[in-house]
Protein backbone atom coordinates (compact mmCIF):
# COMPACT_ATOMS: atom_id res chain seq x y z
CA UNK A 1 0.00 0.00 0.00
CA UNK A 2 1.70 3.30 -0.97
CA UNK A 3 1.28 6.52 1.45
CA UNK A 4 -0.25 9.46 -0.01
CA UNK A 5 2.18 12.13 -0.97
CA UNK A 6 1.24 15.69 -1.07
CA UNK A 7 1.91 18.30 -3.51
CA UNK A 8 4.55 20.04 -1.41
CA UNK A 9 5.59 16.77 0.90
CA UNK A 10 8.19 17.54 3.51
CA UNK A 11 8.21 21.16 2.11
CA UNK A 12 9.52 23.93 4.84
CA UNK A 13 7.22 27.04 4.45
CA UNK A 14 6.90 30.02 6.74
CA UNK A 15 3.58 31.87 6.74
CA UNK A 16 2.96 35.62 7.93
CA UNK A 17 -0.39 36.88 9.06
CA UNK A 18 -1.43 33.57 10.16
CA UNK A 19 -2.64 33.64 13.34
CA UNK A 20 -6.56 34.29 11.51
CA UNK A 21 -8.35 34.73 8.04
CA UNK A 22 -6.13 33.58 5.21
CA UNK A 23 -3.30 32.89 7.12
CA UNK A 24 -4.49 30.17 8.94
CA UNK A 25 -6.70 28.55 6.22
CA UNK A 26 -3.33 28.65 4.48
CA UNK A 27 -1.26 26.81 7.38
CA UNK A 28 -3.66 23.93 7.20
CA UNK A 29 -3.81 23.71 3.35
CA UNK A 30 -0.23 23.95 3.23
CA UNK A 31 -0.35 21.28 5.99
CA UNK A 32 -2.59 18.94 4.19
CA UNK A 33 -0.26 18.89 1.22
CA UNK A 34 2.94 17.40 3.26
CA UNK A 35 4.53 20.71 4.37
CA UNK A 36 5.74 21.62 7.87
CA UNK A 37 5.08 25.41 8.64
CA UNK A 38 6.74 28.22 10.98
CA UNK A 39 3.44 30.62 11.20
CA UNK A 40 4.26 34.49 11.84
CA UNK A 41 2.23 36.83 13.25
CA UNK A 42 1.55 39.47 16.42
CA UNK A 43 -0.83 37.74 18.09
CA UNK A 44 0.10 34.27 20.27
CA UNK A 45 -3.39 32.85 20.88
CA UNK A 46 -4.05 32.87 17.20
CA UNK A 47 -0.96 31.33 16.47
CA UNK A 48 -1.34 28.46 18.93
CA UNK A 49 -4.53 27.91 17.15
CA UNK A 50 -3.82 27.96 13.86
CA UNK A 51 -0.19 25.33 15.57
CA UNK A 52 -2.95 23.19 16.76
CA UNK A 53 -4.99 23.07 12.95
CA UNK A 54 -1.70 22.21 11.22
CA UNK A 55 -0.65 19.69 14.00
CA UNK A 56 -4.24 17.86 13.45
CA UNK A 57 -3.31 17.68 9.91
CA UNK A 58 0.04 15.61 11.02
CA UNK A 59 2.56 18.18 10.67
CA UNK A 60 4.93 20.33 12.07
CA UNK A 61 4.02 23.44 13.50
CA UNK A 62 6.64 26.02 14.79
CA UNK A 63 5.06 29.51 16.56
CA UNK A 64 6.91 32.63 16.30
CA UNK A 65 5.30 35.57 17.57
CA UNK A 66 6.60 38.73 16.19
CA UNK A 67 5.67 42.81 15.00
CA UNK A 68 7.29 42.39 11.20
CA UNK A 69 7.26 45.95 10.74
CA UNK A 70 10.28 46.29 12.91
CA UNK A 71 13.09 45.26 10.20
CA UNK A 72 15.50 43.53 13.08
CA UNK A 73 12.71 41.38 14.64
CA UNK A 74 11.55 40.15 10.90
CA UNK A 75 14.87 39.40 10.28
CA UNK A 76 15.60 37.29 13.89
CA UNK A 77 12.08 35.92 13.04
CA UNK A 78 13.11 34.84 9.74
CA UNK A 79 16.51 33.20 11.38
CA UNK A 80 14.39 31.52 14.27
CA UNK A 81 12.34 30.35 11.59
CA UNK A 82 14.97 28.71 9.48
CA UNK A 83 16.44 27.06 12.28
CA UNK A 84 13.50 25.14 13.30
CA UNK A 85 12.40 23.86 9.90
CA UNK A 86 15.96 23.54 9.41
CA UNK A 87 15.97 25.98 5.88
CA UNK A 88 13.07 27.25 4.35
CA UNK A 89 11.57 26.41 0.82
CA UNK A 90 8.40 28.54 0.58
CA UNK A 91 7.84 32.30 1.88
CA UNK A 92 4.17 33.05 2.25
CA UNK A 93 3.97 36.31 2.49
CA UNK A 94 0.35 37.53 3.62
CA UNK A 95 0.28 39.71 6.86
CA UNK A 96 -1.41 43.10 6.53
CA UNK A 97 -3.46 45.84 8.13
CA UNK A 98 -6.04 48.67 7.27
CA UNK A 99 -6.94 51.95 8.07
CA UNK A 100 -10.45 52.13 7.21
CA UNK A 101 -11.94 55.76 6.25
CA UNK A 102 -11.40 58.74 4.32
CA UNK A 103 -7.41 59.84 3.48
CA UNK A 104 -8.43 63.58 4.59
CA UNK A 105 -9.76 61.88 8.15
CA UNK A 106 -7.27 59.15 8.79
CA UNK A 107 -4.07 60.58 10.84
CA UNK A 108 -0.75 60.44 9.42
CA UNK A 109 0.27 57.55 12.14
CA UNK A 110 -2.45 55.39 11.03
CA UNK A 111 -1.90 55.86 7.05
CA UNK A 112 1.54 54.91 8.04
CA UNK A 113 1.29 51.83 10.46
CA UNK A 114 -0.97 50.23 7.46
CA UNK A 115 1.53 50.73 4.90
CA UNK A 116 4.19 49.38 6.99
CA UNK A 117 1.84 46.48 8.28
CA UNK A 118 0.94 45.60 4.24
CA UNK A 119 3.94 46.70 2.64
CA UNK A 120 7.25 46.98 4.69
CA UNK A 121 6.35 44.29 6.38
CA UNK A 122 6.78 42.06 3.54
CA UNK A 123 10.11 43.68 2.42
CA UNK A 124 11.68 42.98 5.75
CA UNK A 125 10.56 38.80 5.62
CA UNK A 126 11.59 38.68 1.42
CA UNK A 127 15.13 40.69 2.17
CA UNK A 128 15.29 38.14 5.36
CA UNK A 129 14.44 34.87 3.33
CA UNK A 130 15.88 35.33 0.07
CA UNK A 131 19.42 33.97 1.06
CA UNK A 132 17.57 30.87 2.66
CA UNK A 133 15.51 30.39 -0.62
CA UNK A 134 18.15 31.11 -2.87
CA UNK A 135 19.63 28.25 -1.29
CA UNK A 136 17.08 25.86 -1.73
CA UNK A 137 15.91 27.06 -5.40
CA UNK A 138 12.54 28.18 -3.11
CA UNK A 139 9.35 30.36 -3.85
CA UNK A 140 8.28 33.69 -2.76
CA UNK A 141 4.06 33.35 -2.95
CA UNK A 142 2.47 36.67 -1.67
CA UNK A 143 -1.21 37.33 -1.31
CA UNK A 144 -1.36 40.50 -2.90
CA UNK A 145 -4.49 41.66 -3.69
CA UNK A 146 -6.70 42.91 -6.89
CA UNK A 147 -6.64 46.23 -4.77
CA UNK A 148 -2.86 46.36 -6.31
CA UNK A 149 -4.75 47.37 -9.89
CA UNK A 150 -8.26 48.98 -8.67
CA UNK A 151 -7.86 51.76 -5.77
CA UNK A 152 -10.72 51.23 -3.10
CA UNK A 153 -11.84 54.51 -1.74
CA UNK A 154 -11.92 54.36 2.24
CA UNK A 155 -8.96 52.05 1.74
CA UNK A 156 -6.08 54.70 0.52
CA UNK A 157 -3.30 53.45 2.66
CA UNK A 158 -4.20 49.54 1.81
CA UNK A 159 -4.66 50.21 -2.06
CA UNK A 160 -0.79 52.35 -1.45
CA UNK A 161 0.33 49.48 -0.32
CA UNK A 162 -0.82 47.08 -2.58
CA UNK A 163 0.07 48.76 -5.46
CA UNK A 164 3.70 49.06 -4.12
CA UNK A 165 4.05 45.26 -3.26
CA UNK A 166 2.79 44.11 -6.65
CA UNK A 167 5.82 46.85 -8.32
CA UNK A 168 8.20 45.99 -5.84
CA UNK A 169 7.73 41.68 -6.38
CA UNK A 170 7.43 42.34 -10.69
CA UNK A 171 10.71 44.17 -10.20
CA UNK A 172 12.11 41.62 -8.51
CA UNK A 173 10.97 38.50 -10.40
CA UNK A 174 13.15 40.48 -13.13
CA UNK A 175 15.93 41.28 -11.50
CA UNK A 176 16.14 37.36 -10.06
CA UNK A 177 15.47 36.47 -13.42
CA UNK A 178 18.91 38.45 -14.89
CA UNK A 179 20.64 37.18 -11.75
CA UNK A 180 20.06 33.51 -13.03
CA UNK A 181 18.62 32.75 -9.56
CA UNK A 182 16.84 29.87 -8.88
CA UNK A 183 13.90 31.47 -6.72
CA UNK A 184 10.81 32.15 -8.32
CA UNK A 185 7.78 35.12 -7.38
CA UNK A 186 4.28 34.40 -7.41
CA UNK A 187 1.72 36.65 -6.77
CA UNK A 188 -1.98 35.41 -5.78
CA UNK A 189 -4.87 38.95 -6.12
CA UNK A 190 -7.78 37.66 -4.21
CA UNK A 191 -11.15 39.29 -4.62
CA UNK A 192 -12.55 40.42 -1.22
CA UNK A 193 -12.44 38.02 0.87
CA UNK A 194 -14.61 36.39 4.14
CA UNK A 195 -12.40 37.13 7.22
CA UNK A 196 -11.81 38.45 10.02
CA UNK A 197 -9.71 41.24 8.79
CA UNK A 198 -12.17 43.72 8.01
CA UNK A 199 -14.16 43.73 11.48
CA UNK A 200 -10.16 44.72 12.95
CA UNK A 201 -9.22 47.77 10.60
CA UNK A 202 -8.59 50.59 12.65
CA UNK A 203 -11.70 52.81 11.43
CA UNK A 204 -12.18 56.41 11.77
CA UNK A 205 -15.42 56.11 9.50
CA UNK A 206 -17.62 55.38 13.08
CA UNK A 207 -18.33 51.97 12.00
CA UNK A 208 -16.36 48.62 11.20
CA UNK A 209 -15.40 47.95 7.37
CA UNK A 210 -16.85 45.04 5.85
CA UNK A 211 -16.09 43.33 2.14
CA UNK A 212 -17.36 44.14 -1.11
CA UNK A 213 -19.84 41.76 -2.67
CA UNK A 214 -19.10 38.52 -4.04
CA UNK A 215 -17.29 37.74 -1.22
CA UNK A 216 -15.29 34.75 -1.05
CA UNK A 217 -14.16 32.07 1.35
CA UNK A 218 -10.51 32.35 2.76
CA UNK A 219 -9.74 28.44 1.98
CA UNK A 220 -10.15 29.43 -1.80
CA UNK A 221 -7.44 31.83 -2.14
CA UNK A 222 -5.28 29.17 0.53
CA UNK A 223 -5.52 26.45 -2.24
CA UNK A 224 -4.14 29.13 -5.05
CA UNK A 225 -1.65 29.97 -2.84
CA UNK A 226 -0.62 26.17 -2.12
CA UNK A 227 -1.13 25.97 -6.53
CA UNK A 228 1.20 29.05 -6.25
CA UNK A 229 3.89 27.49 -4.41
CA UNK A 230 4.02 24.04 -6.03
CA UNK A 231 3.27 25.41 -9.77
CA UNK A 232 4.76 28.91 -9.75
CA UNK A 233 2.81 31.63 -11.73
CA UNK A 234 3.49 35.10 -12.12
CA UNK A 235 0.22 36.59 -11.34
CA UNK A 236 -3.38 34.80 -10.82
CA UNK A 237 -6.40 36.56 -9.68
CA UNK A 238 -8.92 34.85 -7.16
CA UNK A 239 -12.93 35.40 -7.52
CA UNK A 240 -14.40 37.30 -10.62
CA UNK A 241 -15.65 39.99 -8.75
CA UNK A 242 -12.12 41.57 -8.06
CA UNK A 243 -10.95 40.33 -11.52
CA UNK A 244 -13.86 42.09 -13.42
CA UNK A 245 -13.67 45.16 -11.49
CA UNK A 246 -9.68 45.24 -12.63
CA UNK A 247 -10.59 44.83 -16.44
CA UNK A 248 -13.15 47.38 -16.17
CA UNK A 249 -10.26 49.85 -14.72
CA UNK A 250 -8.33 49.02 -17.79
CA UNK A 251 -10.13 49.41 -20.09
CA UNK A 252 -13.23 51.48 -19.04
CA UNK A 253 -11.97 53.70 -15.91
CA UNK A 254 -14.86 56.41 -16.03
CA UNK A 255 -17.22 53.59 -15.37
CA UNK A 256 -15.33 52.03 -12.99
CA UNK A 257 -14.64 55.20 -10.83
CA UNK A 258 -18.66 55.73 -10.66
CA UNK A 259 -19.08 52.21 -9.52
CA UNK A 260 -16.75 52.45 -6.55
CA UNK A 261 -17.41 56.21 -5.54
CA UNK A 262 -20.81 54.91 -5.22
CA UNK A 263 -21.14 51.04 -4.04
CA UNK A 264 -17.26 51.10 -3.79
CA UNK A 265 -17.79 53.46 -0.59
CA UNK A 266 -21.78 52.33 0.59
CA UNK A 267 -21.06 48.64 0.95
CA UNK A 268 -17.77 48.91 2.52
CA UNK A 269 -19.79 50.57 5.81
CA UNK A 270 -20.80 48.08 8.34
CA UNK A 271 -23.10 48.54 11.16
CA UNK A 272 -21.50 48.07 14.62
CA UNK A 273 -19.10 50.02 15.87
CA UNK A 274 -15.60 49.54 15.18
CA UNK A 275 -12.67 47.78 17.19
CA UNK A 276 -10.82 50.06 18.91
CA UNK A 277 -7.55 50.32 18.51
CA UNK A 278 -7.86 48.58 15.56
CA UNK A 279 -5.06 45.74 14.06
CA UNK A 280 -2.55 48.81 12.70
CA UNK A 281 -1.88 49.20 16.11
CA UNK A 282 -2.17 46.21 17.87
CA UNK A 283 -2.62 42.27 17.31
CA UNK A 284 -5.90 41.02 16.45
CA UNK A 285 -5.31 37.39 14.86
CA UNK A 286 -7.48 35.60 17.26
CA UNK A 287 -7.77 32.46 15.38
CA UNK A 288 -10.92 32.72 13.79
CA UNK A 289 -10.42 31.62 9.46
CA UNK A 290 -14.03 33.73 8.28
CA UNK A 291 -15.80 36.82 9.22
CA UNK A 292 -19.06 36.20 8.95
CA UNK A 293 -19.44 37.36 5.61
CA UNK A 294 -20.94 34.63 3.66
CA UNK A 295 -18.03 33.87 1.88
CA UNK A 296 -18.45 31.50 -0.93
CA UNK A 297 -17.11 29.42 -3.53
CA UNK A 298 -15.05 30.29 -7.10
CA UNK A 299 -16.19 28.53 -10.08
CA UNK A 300 -12.68 30.24 -11.87
CA UNK A 301 -10.18 28.85 -9.00
CA UNK A 302 -12.17 25.52 -8.96
CA UNK A 303 -12.12 25.21 -12.42
CA UNK A 304 -8.35 26.13 -12.96
CA UNK A 305 -7.40 23.97 -10.28
CA UNK A 306 -9.52 21.07 -10.99
CA UNK A 307 -11.03 21.34 -7.45
CA UNK A 308 -14.78 20.60 -7.39
CA UNK A 309 -15.06 21.50 -3.48
CA UNK A 310 -14.10 25.35 -4.51
CA UNK A 311 -17.34 25.09 -6.42
CA UNK A 312 -20.16 27.60 -4.97
CA UNK A 313 -21.77 24.77 -4.26
CA UNK A 314 -23.69 23.18 -0.80
CA UNK A 315 -22.70 20.16 0.09
CA UNK A 316 -18.81 20.25 -2.01
CA UNK A 317 -17.04 22.90 0.60
CA UNK A 318 -14.50 21.38 3.18
CA UNK A 319 -13.75 23.67 5.57
CA UNK A 320 -11.59 23.80 8.52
Amino acid sequence: MYAVVGKLDMKRVVITGASSGIGLSAARAFAREGADVALLARSRSGLDKAAAAVRAEGRTAHVIPVDLTDREAAERAIVAASERLDGIDVLVSNAAASAYGRFRDLSPEDFDRSVRATFNSAVHVIRAALPELEESGGVIVANVSTASRTGIPDQSPYSAAKHALRGFLSALRVELRSDESPVQVAMVHPSPIDTPFWRHATSVAGVQAKPLRSTYAPDVVAAALVDAAAHPRAEVTVGSSGLMMNLLTAVARPLSDLALATYGVAGQRGDDPPERPGSVYAPSGTGEETGGYGGRGSVLTALRLLRPELLPLPGLRRRG
